[in-house]
């Protein structure tokens, strides 16, 4: 699967970039004060990123796939098997809107930060020994994302 193939190559490029789970937390509003990085999300001079439609439509993809387990994960009711199908209908999600990118290098680099925590969200889920933290990882991007996208209808997700 084309998702598979970006996992490692991102992992890097964040390495290399400097992004760090902390660094995003701490653009998630964490006010942890740890952690500063060369990429991090920020708004556009004060105003929210304007993506593409593949974006909208992908990202709408992974907020209805996360709110539709929200209660069994919040409850820890979500069984393994089933976090490993919620990862996989993610994954193809994210396929989907990298392989139909068309974003500008700006909006790209902030989308980026945001997908890099699903990526791990979804790795956790499928490969992790504690699944439903990569699921509130995932809101967590979610939420993150909402704050620094236009996104015409979007919601938040309760942690």
């Amino acid at each position: 699967m084309f998702m598979k193939n970006l996992i490692l190559p991102g992992i890097l490029a964040t390495a290399l970039l400097g992004v760090t789970p902390a660094a995003f937390a701490e653009n998630s509003h964490s006010h942890d004060g740890q952690g500063t990085a060369s990429v991090s999300l920020r708004l556009n001079d004060g105003k929210k990123w304007q993506g593409d439609d593949f974006m909208l439509t992908g990202m709408d993809g992974i907020r209805t796939a996360m709110a539709a387990q929200l209660e069994k994960i919040h409850q820890n009711k979500l069984q393994g098997a089933d976090y490993i199908i919620l990862a996989g209908s993610l994954e193809k999600e994210i396929d989907h809107m990298v392989e139909n990118c068309k974003l500008s290098p700006e909006v790209d680099e902030q989308l980026h930060v945001v997908l890099e925590q699903v990526i791990e969200g979804i790795d956790d889920m499928q490969t992790g020994a504690h699944p439903r933290s990569g699921a509130v990882k995932i809101v967590q991007a979610l939420n993150a994302y909402g704050k620094h996208f236009e996104h015409p209808g979007w919601k938040s997700l309760e942690k």
